[in-house]
Protein backbone atom coordinates (compact mmCIF):
# COMPACT_ATOMS: atom_id res chain seq x y z
CA UNK A 1 0.00 0.00 0.00
CA UNK A 2 1.62 3.54 -0.67
CA UNK A 3 1.30 6.63 1.08
CA UNK A 4 0.13 9.49 -0.88
CA UNK A 5 0.88 11.82 1.73
CA UNK A 6 4.60 11.14 1.54
CA UNK A 7 4.32 11.47 -2.05
CA UNK A 8 6.00 14.95 -2.96
CA UNK A 9 5.08 14.52 -6.93
CA UNK A 10 1.50 15.29 -6.94
CA UNK A 11 0.51 18.48 -8.93
CA UNK A 12 -2.42 19.28 -10.17
CA UNK A 13 -3.38 20.38 -13.88
CA UNK A 14 -5.49 23.54 -14.56
CA UNK A 15 -8.02 23.19 -16.97
CA UNK A 16 -8.93 26.71 -19.03
CA UNK A 17 -11.98 28.65 -17.65
CA UNK A 18 -11.53 30.79 -20.53
CA UNK A 19 -14.73 33.17 -20.58
CA UNK A 20 -13.43 33.73 -16.61
CA UNK A 21 -10.22 34.69 -17.73
CA UNK A 22 -11.49 36.95 -20.48
CA UNK A 23 -13.24 39.32 -17.54
CA UNK A 24 -10.26 39.05 -15.28
CA UNK A 25 -7.95 40.76 -18.82
CA UNK A 26 -10.26 42.81 -19.90
CA UNK A 27 -10.91 44.65 -16.44
CA UNK A 28 -7.22 44.25 -15.80
CA UNK A 29 -6.78 46.34 -18.94
CA UNK A 30 -9.52 49.15 -18.20
CA UNK A 31 -9.99 51.78 -16.08
CA UNK A 32 -13.36 52.41 -15.55
CA UNK A 33 -14.42 53.98 -11.83
CA UNK A 34 -14.69 50.54 -9.90
CA UNK A 35 -13.52 47.37 -10.96
CA UNK A 36 -14.68 44.20 -8.77
CA UNK A 37 -14.68 40.63 -10.39
CA UNK A 38 -16.73 38.24 -8.53
CA UNK A 39 -16.00 34.36 -9.41
CA UNK A 40 -18.38 32.36 -7.06
CA UNK A 41 -19.38 28.74 -6.66
CA UNK A 42 -19.68 26.23 -4.89
CA UNK A 43 -16.96 24.94 -2.13
CA UNK A 44 -14.22 23.17 -4.57
CA UNK A 45 -15.56 24.37 -7.45
CA UNK A 46 -12.03 25.39 -8.38
CA UNK A 47 -11.94 29.46 -7.51
CA UNK A 48 -9.08 29.16 -5.76
CA UNK A 49 -7.26 27.36 -8.40
CA UNK A 50 -8.41 30.06 -11.07
CA UNK A 51 -7.02 32.96 -8.86
CA UNK A 52 -3.71 31.25 -8.38
CA UNK A 53 -3.76 30.61 -12.14
CA UNK A 54 -4.00 34.30 -13.01
CA UNK A 55 -1.95 35.29 -10.08
CA UNK A 56 0.75 33.13 -11.58
CA UNK A 57 0.09 33.56 -15.51
CA UNK A 58 -0.52 38.03 -15.52
CA UNK A 59 0.78 38.81 -12.07
CA UNK A 60 4.34 37.51 -10.70
CA UNK A 61 6.54 37.77 -13.49
CA UNK A 62 4.96 41.75 -13.66
CA UNK A 63 7.37 44.53 -12.82
CA UNK A 64 4.82 47.05 -12.98
CA UNK A 65 1.94 45.28 -10.99
CA UNK A 66 1.11 44.57 -7.67
CA UNK A 67 -0.89 41.93 -6.13
CA UNK A 68 -2.05 41.17 -2.85
CA UNK A 69 -4.09 38.01 -1.69
CA UNK A 70 -6.32 37.38 1.33
CA UNK A 71 -8.24 34.43 2.67
CA UNK A 72 -11.30 34.83 4.98
CA UNK A 73 -11.26 31.71 5.87
CA UNK A 74 -8.45 32.99 8.52
CA UNK A 75 -10.92 34.72 11.15
CA UNK A 76 -8.57 37.06 12.63
CA UNK A 77 -9.61 39.01 9.18
CA UNK A 78 -13.06 39.37 9.99
CA UNK A 79 -12.19 42.26 11.64
CA UNK A 80 -12.64 45.86 9.53
CA UNK A 81 -9.01 46.69 11.33
CA UNK A 82 -7.14 43.58 11.37
CA UNK A 83 -7.89 42.85 7.58
CA UNK A 84 -6.74 46.22 6.86
CA UNK A 85 -3.73 46.06 8.27
CA UNK A 86 -2.60 42.52 7.36
CA UNK A 87 -3.20 43.68 3.57
CA UNK A 88 -0.74 46.81 4.02
CA UNK A 89 1.67 44.77 6.24
CA UNK A 90 1.75 41.92 3.46
CA UNK A 91 2.20 44.64 0.78
CA UNK A 92 5.36 46.57 2.45
CA UNK A 93 6.84 43.23 2.93
CA UNK A 94 6.56 41.99 -0.57
CA UNK A 95 7.17 45.12 -2.10
CA UNK A 96 8.94 47.62 0.31
CA UNK A 97 6.19 50.15 0.31
CA UNK A 98 5.65 52.74 2.96
CA UNK A 99 1.96 52.78 4.17
CA UNK A 100 3.27 55.92 6.37
CA UNK A 101 -0.46 57.76 6.65
CA UNK A 102 -2.03 54.28 7.75
CA UNK A 103 0.31 54.07 10.86
CA UNK A 104 -0.15 57.52 11.56
CA UNK A 105 -3.99 56.91 11.90
CA UNK A 106 -3.22 53.71 13.96
CA UNK A 107 -0.88 55.09 16.14
CA UNK A 108 -3.87 57.79 16.99
CA UNK A 109 -5.93 54.80 17.98
CA UNK A 110 -3.41 53.11 20.05
CA UNK A 111 -2.55 56.01 21.80
CA UNK A 112 -6.51 57.01 22.92
CA UNK A 113 -6.93 53.16 23.88
CA UNK A 114 -3.64 51.75 25.66
CA UNK A 115 -2.07 55.19 26.48
CA UNK A 116 -0.80 53.95 29.88
CA UNK A 117 -0.72 50.84 28.74
CA UNK A 118 2.31 47.97 27.83
CA UNK A 119 0.53 46.94 24.90
CA UNK A 120 1.38 50.55 22.93
CA UNK A 121 4.92 49.34 22.96
CA UNK A 122 3.88 45.70 22.71
CA UNK A 123 2.20 46.15 19.48
CA UNK A 124 5.82 47.31 18.12
CA UNK A 125 4.29 50.24 15.54
CA UNK A 126 6.51 50.61 12.05
CA UNK A 127 8.14 53.58 12.01
CA UNK A 128 7.32 54.60 15.75
CA UNK A 129 10.44 57.27 15.51
CA UNK A 130 8.49 59.37 13.19
CA UNK A 131 5.35 58.60 14.60
CA UNK A 132 6.06 59.77 18.37
CA UNK A 133 6.73 62.86 17.38
CA UNK A 134 3.22 63.25 15.77
CA UNK A 135 1.66 62.04 18.73
CA UNK A 136 3.62 64.51 21.13
CA UNK A 137 3.42 68.00 18.97
CA UNK A 138 4.61 70.08 21.87
CA UNK A 139 8.56 68.57 21.77
CA UNK A 140 9.09 69.60 18.66
CA UNK A 141 8.84 73.07 17.39
CA UNK A 142 8.34 72.13 13.51
CA UNK A 143 5.72 69.35 14.04
CA UNK A 144 2.80 70.83 11.01
CA UNK A 145 6.34 70.62 8.74
CA UNK A 146 7.17 67.51 9.87
CA UNK A 147 4.00 66.16 9.26
CA UNK A 148 3.10 67.79 5.70
CA UNK A 149 6.27 66.53 5.03
CA UNK A 150 5.02 63.08 5.45
CA UNK A 151 1.73 63.26 4.53
CA UNK A 152 0.53 66.13 2.46
CA UNK A 153 -1.28 69.25 4.10
CA UNK A 154 -4.52 67.86 3.25
CA UNK A 155 -3.66 63.99 5.00
CA UNK A 156 -2.16 66.00 7.74
CA UNK A 157 -5.59 67.87 8.87
CA UNK A 158 -7.90 64.74 8.26
CA UNK A 159 -5.51 62.73 10.82
CA UNK A 160 -5.37 65.94 12.88
CA UNK A 161 -9.01 65.39 13.35
CA UNK A 162 -8.74 61.86 14.14
CA UNK A 163 -7.53 63.31 17.58
CA UNK A 164 -10.77 64.51 18.37
CA UNK A 165 -12.46 61.35 16.69
CA UNK A 166 -13.95 58.13 19.59
CA UNK A 167 -12.00 55.57 18.75
CA UNK A 168 -15.01 53.36 17.23
CA UNK A 169 -14.99 56.94 14.62
CA UNK A 170 -10.57 56.35 14.01
CA UNK A 171 -11.33 52.47 13.46
CA UNK A 172 -14.05 52.94 11.05
CA UNK A 173 -11.37 55.49 9.05
CA UNK A 174 -8.30 53.16 8.59
CA UNK A 175 -9.25 52.27 5.27
CA UNK A 176 -9.39 55.65 3.83
CA UNK A 177 -6.04 56.66 4.68
CA UNK A 178 -4.84 53.09 3.26
CA UNK A 179 -6.59 53.65 0.28
CA UNK A 180 -4.45 57.33 -0.11
CA UNK A 181 -1.70 55.80 0.71
CA UNK A 182 -1.97 53.30 -1.71
CA UNK A 183 -2.75 55.77 -4.72
CA UNK A 184 0.27 58.04 -3.83
CA UNK A 185 2.71 54.65 -4.00
CA UNK A 186 1.06 53.64 -7.53
CA UNK A 187 1.63 57.43 -8.88
CA UNK A 188 4.70 57.72 -7.17
CA UNK A 189 6.34 54.14 -8.65
CA UNK A 190 4.75 54.26 -11.89
CA UNK A 191 2.96 50.74 -11.12
CA UNK A 192 0.39 50.06 -14.32
CA UNK A 193 -2.58 48.46 -12.07
CA UNK A 194 -2.98 46.73 -8.63
CA UNK A 195 -4.75 43.73 -8.00
CA UNK A 196 -6.58 42.79 -4.63
CA UNK A 197 -8.03 39.21 -4.52
CA UNK A 198 -10.09 38.62 -1.55
CA UNK A 199 -10.96 34.89 -1.25
CA UNK A 200 -14.18 33.49 0.75
CA UNK A 201 -15.53 37.20 1.35
CA UNK A 202 -19.15 35.32 2.04
CA UNK A 203 -17.21 33.37 5.57
CA UNK A 204 -17.88 36.78 6.77
CA UNK A 205 -19.41 36.57 9.94
CA UNK A 206 -22.32 38.42 12.11
CA UNK A 207 -19.60 38.84 14.78
CA UNK A 208 -18.22 42.36 14.04
CA UNK A 209 -21.83 43.57 11.96
CA UNK A 210 -24.93 45.13 13.01
CA UNK A 211 -26.74 44.52 9.72
CA UNK A 212 -25.72 41.93 6.96
CA UNK A 213 -24.80 45.07 4.61
CA UNK A 214 -22.27 46.22 7.58
CA UNK A 215 -20.41 42.77 7.73
CA UNK A 216 -18.76 43.91 4.36
CA UNK A 217 -19.85 47.76 4.15
CA UNK A 218 -15.75 48.08 4.75
CA UNK A 219 -15.01 46.23 1.35
CA UNK A 220 -17.47 48.49 -1.09
CA UNK A 221 -15.57 51.43 1.22
CA UNK A 222 -12.46 50.78 0.44
CA UNK A 223 -13.40 50.06 -3.37
CA UNK A 224 -15.16 53.47 -3.50
CA UNK A 225 -12.20 55.03 -2.32
CA UNK A 226 -9.05 53.53 -3.97
CA UNK A 227 -11.59 53.62 -7.19
CA UNK A 228 -10.02 52.52 -10.41
CA UNK A 229 -6.78 52.70 -9.41
CA UNK A 230 -7.34 48.48 -8.28
CA UNK A 231 -8.84 45.51 -9.44
CA UNK A 232 -10.57 43.63 -6.93
CA UNK A 233 -11.37 39.97 -7.23
CA UNK A 234 -13.78 38.63 -5.06
CA UNK A 235 -14.64 34.79 -4.88
CA UNK A 236 -17.70 33.60 -2.72
CA UNK A 237 -20.15 30.66 -2.81
CA UNK A 238 -23.36 33.05 -3.59
CA UNK A 239 -22.88 35.57 -6.05
CA UNK A 240 -22.52 39.21 -4.69
CA UNK A 241 -25.72 40.97 -3.69
CA UNK A 242 -24.13 44.54 -3.19
CA UNK A 243 -27.05 46.06 -5.13
CA UNK A 244 -29.20 45.58 -1.74
CA UNK A 245 -27.22 47.58 0.54
CA UNK A 246 -26.52 50.23 -2.02
CA UNK A 247 -28.55 50.32 -6.06
CA UNK A 248 -25.76 51.30 -7.69
CA UNK A 249 -23.77 48.44 -7.25
CA UNK A 250 -26.37 46.64 -9.80
CA UNK A 251 -24.33 47.32 -12.60
CA UNK A 252 -20.49 47.62 -11.26
CA UNK A 253 -19.89 44.20 -10.80
CA UNK A 254 -18.65 41.44 -13.25
CA UNK A 255 -19.72 37.99 -12.39
CA UNK A 256 -18.87 34.77 -13.27
CA UNK A 257 -19.79 31.30 -11.96
CA UNK A 258 -17.41 28.44 -11.57
CA UNK A 259 -19.33 25.69 -12.58
CA UNK A 260 -18.69 21.89 -12.94
CA UNK A 261 -16.58 20.49 -15.87
CA UNK A 262 -18.41 19.08 -18.89
CA UNK A 263 -17.30 15.52 -19.60
CA UNK A 264 -14.65 16.11 -21.81
CA UNK A 265 -12.86 18.41 -19.83
CA UNK A 266 -12.95 15.72 -16.56
CA UNK A 267 -11.56 13.11 -18.42
CA UNK A 268 -8.75 15.34 -19.98
CA UNK A 269 -8.46 16.92 -16.11
CA UNK A 270 -7.69 13.44 -15.06
CA UNK A 271 -5.75 12.41 -18.25
CA UNK A 272 -3.35 15.03 -17.31
CA UNK A 273 -3.11 14.41 -13.78
CA UNK A 274 -1.70 10.89 -14.80
CA UNK A 275 -4.51 8.46 -14.40
CA UNK A 276 -4.02 6.78 -17.79
CA UNK A 277 -6.59 3.83 -18.07
CA UNK A 278 -9.80 5.07 -20.12
CA UNK A 279 -12.55 2.96 -18.56
CA UNK A 280 -11.50 4.76 -14.94
CA UNK A 281 -11.32 7.75 -16.45
CA UNK A 282 -15.02 7.44 -17.82
CA UNK A 283 -16.08 5.87 -14.50
CA UNK A 284 -14.26 8.99 -12.32
CA UNK A 285 -15.96 11.47 -14.70
CA UNK A 286 -19.27 10.16 -14.04
CA UNK A 287 -18.92 9.85 -10.36
CA UNK A 288 -17.20 13.08 -9.90
CA UNK A 289 -20.00 14.82 -12.11
CA UNK A 290 -17.09 16.99 -13.17
CA UNK A 291 -16.84 18.52 -9.82
CA UNK A 292 -13.22 19.14 -9.62
CA UNK A 293 -12.91 18.57 -5.57
CA UNK A 294 -14.13 15.04 -6.37
CA UNK A 295 -11.78 14.74 -9.71
CA UNK A 296 -8.67 15.88 -7.63
CA UNK A 297 -9.06 13.35 -4.46
CA UNK A 298 -9.50 10.55 -7.44
CA UNK A 299 -6.35 11.63 -9.06
CA UNK A 300 -4.42 11.46 -5.73
CA UNK A 301 -5.49 7.58 -5.26
CA UNK A 302 -6.58 6.30 -8.84
CA UNK A 303 -3.24 6.63 -11.03
CA UNK A 304 -2.17 3.38 -10.53
CA UNK A 305 -5.23 1.42 -10.17
CA UNK A 306 -7.74 0.27 -13.04
CA UNK A 307 -9.19 -2.62 -11.18
CA UNK A 308 -11.55 -1.13 -8.67
CA UNK A 309 -13.81 1.23 -10.75
CA UNK A 310 -15.47 4.29 -8.52
CA UNK A 311 -19.31 4.24 -8.45
CA UNK A 312 -19.77 6.90 -6.29
CA UNK A 313 -18.10 9.86 -4.53
CA UNK A 314 -18.24 8.23 -0.95
CA UNK A 315 -16.00 4.98 -3.42
CA UNK A 316 -13.93 8.03 -4.40
CA UNK A 317 -13.44 9.32 -1.12
CA UNK A 318 -13.02 5.38 0.45
CA UNK A 319 -10.27 4.72 -2.55
CA UNK A 320 -8.14 7.61 -1.62
CA UNK A 321 -8.28 6.77 2.11
CA UNK A 322 -7.08 2.97 1.83
CA UNK A 323 -4.14 4.27 0.46
CA UNK A 324 -3.06 6.35 2.76
CA UNK A 325 -0.51 4.79 5.55
CA UNK A 326 -1.86 4.53 9.13
CA UNK A 327 -0.15 7.49 10.31
CA UNK A 328 -1.39 10.14 7.58
CA UNK A 329 -4.79 8.76 8.49
CA UNK A 330 -4.30 9.70 11.99
CA UNK A 331 -3.25 12.98 10.99
CA UNK A 332 -6.03 13.60 9.13
CA UNK A 333 -8.21 12.87 11.09
CA UNK A 334 -6.96 14.63 14.01
CA UNK A 335 -7.17 18.32 11.58
CA UNK A 336 -10.98 17.00 10.68
CA UNK A 337 -11.71 19.05 13.68
CA UNK A 338 -9.66 21.63 13.27
CA UNK A 339 -10.46 25.42 11.95
CA UNK A 340 -6.72 26.31 11.10
CA UNK A 341 -3.35 24.10 11.47
CA UNK A 342 0.01 25.27 12.08
CA UNK A 343 3.36 22.70 12.55
CA UNK A 344 3.33 23.32 15.86
CA UNK A 345 -0.33 21.89 16.17
CA UNK A 346 0.62 18.73 14.45
CA UNK A 347 3.67 17.99 16.58
CA UNK A 348 1.81 18.14 19.65
CA UNK A 349 -0.62 15.90 18.13
CA UNK A 350 2.07 13.33 17.22
CA UNK A 351 3.03 13.09 20.20
CA UNK A 352 -0.45 12.63 21.66
CA UNK A 353 -1.78 10.29 19.04
CA UNK A 354 1.53 8.48 18.44
CA UNK A 355 2.01 8.84 14.83
CA UNK A 356 4.86 10.16 12.58
CA UNK A 357 5.68 13.63 11.80
CA UNK A 358 8.69 14.72 10.04
CA UNK A 359 9.42 17.74 7.46
CA UNK A 360 8.73 15.54 4.52
CA UNK A 361 5.73 14.62 5.68
CA UNK A 362 4.96 17.97 6.33
CA UNK A 363 5.80 19.71 3.74
CA UNK A 364 3.78 16.49 1.67
CA UNK A 365 0.94 16.82 3.59
CA UNK A 366 0.69 21.35 2.71
CA UNK A 367 1.35 20.41 -1.08
CA UNK A 368 -1.59 18.49 -1.28
CA UNK A 369 -4.98 20.04 -3.44
CA UNK A 370 -7.33 20.11 -0.24
CA UNK A 371 -5.16 22.62 1.83
CA UNK A 372 -4.71 25.47 1.76
CA UNK A 373 -2.20 28.17 3.12
CA UNK A 374 -3.76 30.78 4.85
CA UNK A 375 0.09 32.23 5.66
CA UNK A 376 3.90 31.22 6.02
CA UNK A 377 2.23 29.47 9.24
CA UNK A 378 -0.93 28.47 9.17
CA UNK A 379 -3.23 25.76 6.68
CA UNK A 380 -6.39 24.73 6.70
CA UNK A 381 -8.16 21.74 4.87
CA UNK A 382 -10.84 21.67 2.97
CA UNK A 383 -14.49 21.27 4.35
CA UNK A 384 -15.14 18.62 2.37
CA UNK A 385 -12.69 16.46 2.95
CA UNK A 386 -12.92 17.21 6.83
CA UNK A 387 -16.59 15.89 6.61
CA UNK A 388 -15.63 12.61 4.78
CA UNK A 389 -13.41 12.34 7.81
CA UNK A 390 -15.88 12.62 9.76
CA UNK A 391 -18.34 10.99 8.66
CA UNK A 392 -15.91 7.98 9.28
CA UNK A 393 -14.94 8.72 13.11
CA UNK A 394 -16.98 6.83 16.04
CA UNK A 395 -18.56 9.45 18.24
CA UNK A 396 -16.07 9.46 20.73
CA UNK A 397 -13.20 9.96 18.80
CA UNK A 398 -14.53 13.08 17.50
CA UNK A 399 -15.22 13.68 21.06
CA UNK A 400 -11.54 13.18 21.68
CA UNK A 401 -10.39 15.21 18.81
CA UNK A 402 -12.47 18.57 19.60
CA UNK A 403 -11.07 17.91 23.52
CA UNK A 404 -7.53 17.68 22.00
CA UNK A 405 -8.20 20.96 19.94
CA UNK A 406 -9.82 22.89 22.87
CA UNK A 407 -6.66 21.77 25.52
CA UNK A 408 -4.19 22.74 22.87
CA UNK A 409 -5.36 26.40 22.84
CA UNK A 410 -5.58 26.32 26.64
CA UNK A 411 -2.14 25.66 26.65
CA UNK A 412 -1.00 27.94 24.93
CA UNK A 413 -3.23 30.64 26.60
CA UNK A 414 -1.53 29.55 30.02
CA UNK A 415 1.77 30.01 28.30
CA UNK A 416 0.98 33.58 27.69
CA UNK A 417 3.25 36.53 29.69
CA UNK A 418 4.02 39.55 29.28
CA UNK A 419 6.72 38.95 26.97
CA UNK A 420 5.12 36.66 25.04
CA UNK A 421 2.43 39.56 24.16
CA UNK A 422 4.77 42.04 23.84
CA UNK A 423 7.00 39.60 21.29
CA UNK A 424 3.59 38.25 19.33
CA UNK A 425 0.50 40.82 20.37
CA UNK A 426 -1.86 38.95 18.23
CA UNK A 427 -1.03 35.40 19.78
CA UNK A 428 -3.72 35.98 22.80
CA UNK A 429 -6.40 37.13 19.66
CA UNK A 430 -5.87 33.92 17.69
CA UNK A 431 -5.66 31.32 20.53
CA UNK A 432 -8.80 33.17 22.25
CA UNK A 433 -10.50 33.25 18.94
CA UNK A 434 -9.88 29.19 18.23
CA UNK A 435 -9.96 27.94 22.43
CA UNK A 436 -13.35 29.88 22.16
CA UNK A 437 -14.87 27.66 18.63
CA UNK A 438 -13.97 24.05 20.51
CA UNK A 439 -15.32 25.14 23.58
CA UNK A 440 -18.91 26.06 22.31
CA UNK A 441 -18.30 22.22 20.23
CA UNK A 442 -17.72 20.50 23.32
CA UNK A 443 -19.65 22.60 26.11
CA UNK A 444 -23.04 24.59 25.32
CA UNK A 445 -23.94 26.07 28.99
CA UNK A 446 -23.35 30.05 28.32
CA UNK A 447 -22.77 29.94 32.32
CA UNK A 448 -19.73 27.86 31.29
CA UNK A 449 -18.55 30.01 28.88
CA UNK A 450 -19.13 33.49 31.02
CA UNK A 451 -16.73 31.43 34.04
CA UNK A 452 -14.51 30.63 30.85
CA UNK A 453 -13.92 34.52 29.62
CA UNK A 454 -14.17 35.73 33.22
CA UNK A 455 -10.70 34.05 33.85
CA UNK A 456 -9.06 34.92 30.85
CA UNK A 457 -10.11 38.48 31.01
CA UNK A 458 -8.81 38.75 34.50
CA UNK A 459 -5.53 36.90 33.14
CA UNK A 460 -4.81 39.07 30.46
CA UNK A 461 -6.13 42.29 31.30
CA UNK A 462 -3.19 43.44 32.92
CA UNK A 463 -1.19 43.40 28.93
CA UNK A 464 -4.14 45.28 27.98
CA UNK A 465 -5.34 43.00 25.34
CA UNK A 466 -9.21 42.94 25.92
CA UNK A 467 -10.22 43.10 22.31
CA UNK A 468 -10.61 39.47 22.40
CA UNK A 469 -13.09 39.54 24.86
CA UNK A 470 -15.93 41.90 23.47
CA UNK A 471 -18.01 40.19 20.99
CA UNK A 472 -17.22 36.94 22.73
CA UNK A 473 -18.72 38.89 25.82
CA UNK A 474 -22.04 40.39 23.51
CA UNK A 475 -23.08 36.37 22.33
CA UNK A 476 -23.41 35.21 25.65
CA UNK A 477 -25.54 37.83 26.47
CA UNK A 478 -29.32 36.63 24.71
CA UNK A 479 -28.67 33.09 26.33
CA UNK A 480 -28.36 34.71 30.01
CA UNK A 481 -31.54 37.29 29.02
CA UNK A 482 -33.09 33.52 28.29
CA UNK A 483 -32.52 31.98 31.78
CA UNK A 484 -34.44 32.78 34.41
CA UNK A 485 -32.47 31.18 37.20
CA UNK A 486 -30.80 33.70 39.98
CA UNK A 487 -27.41 32.64 38.84
CA UNK A 488 -27.60 33.81 35.70
CA UNK A 489 -29.16 36.75 36.53
CA UNK A 490 -26.36 37.43 38.63
CA UNK A 491 -23.87 36.76 35.85
CA UNK A 492 -25.59 38.85 33.28
CA UNK A 493 -24.83 41.50 35.82
CA UNK A 494 -21.29 40.90 36.06
CA UNK A 495 -21.38 40.73 32.32
CA UNK A 496 -22.58 43.76 32.12
CA UNK A 497 -19.99 45.40 34.62
CA UNK A 498 -17.69 43.76 32.37
CA UNK A 499 -18.56 44.78 29.41
CA UNK A 500 -18.89 48.62 30.65
CA UNK A 501 -14.95 48.43 31.88
CA UNK A 502 -13.50 46.77 28.48
CA UNK A 503 -15.27 49.84 26.59
CA UNK A 504 -13.83 52.68 29.12
CA UNK A 505 -10.81 51.04 28.93
CA UNK A 506 -10.87 50.91 25.04
CA UNK A 507 -11.97 54.71 25.25
CA UNK A 508 -15.70 54.23 23.60
CA UNK A 509 -17.45 56.00 26.54
CA UNK A 510 -20.83 55.87 25.19
CA UNK A 511 -21.20 52.30 24.98
CA UNK A 512 -19.24 51.99 28.27
CA UNK A 513 -22.25 54.24 29.59
CA UNK A 514 -24.76 52.20 28.06
CA UNK A 515 -23.55 48.81 30.12
CA UNK A 516 -23.05 50.56 33.44
CA UNK A 517 -26.85 51.82 33.13
CA UNK A 518 -27.98 48.51 32.24
CA UNK A 519 -26.06 47.18 35.36
CA UNK A 520 -27.90 50.12 37.74
CA UNK A 521 -31.58 48.96 36.11
CA UNK A 522 -30.58 45.49 37.13
CA UNK A 523 -29.86 46.08 40.47
CA UNK A 524 -32.45 48.14 41.34
CA UNK A 525 -34.60 45.91 42.59
CA UNK A 526 -32.30 44.48 44.88
CA UNK A 527 -31.61 47.93 46.06
CA UNK A 528 -35.62 49.13 46.59
CA UNK A 529 -35.62 45.45 48.18
CA UNK A 530 -32.95 46.62 50.59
Amino acid sequence: MSSLILNNSITSPYIDRRVAEGLFRELLGERPAYRVLNIYGDIGSGKTTFVNQMQSKYLDDSSDIISIKIDFNNRLLHKPQNAVMHIAKELEEKFNFNFMALWKAYAILWHKRYEHSPIMHAAQLPYFDEIKKLLNPKKSKNIVDIAVGIFGDKLTKELERLKKEDTKRVESKLYQFFAADLRRILKDNNYKDCVIALENIDTLGDNYADTPCSKDEWIRDLITHIGKDALFVITSKEPLKWEKCNQSWSNLIKMYEMKNFIKKDSIRYLRLSGVKDKNLQEAIALSSKGEPFWLNLASLSYQDDSNKLPVGKSDIFKHFISKLDRDSKIMLDTLSHSRVFTKDLLEVASIKYNFKLDDKRFNSLISMPFVKRLDNQKFTLDKRIKDELIKEQKKEESVEYRSFMFSYYENILQSIDANIVKATPKLVDESIEEAWYHLNLINNEPLVHFEWLDYYIDRFFMYATWEPFLERYNMIVPQLKKAKDKTSKEKLVSLYNNLAGLYESLGDTNISKRYYNMVIKLNRPQLLSA
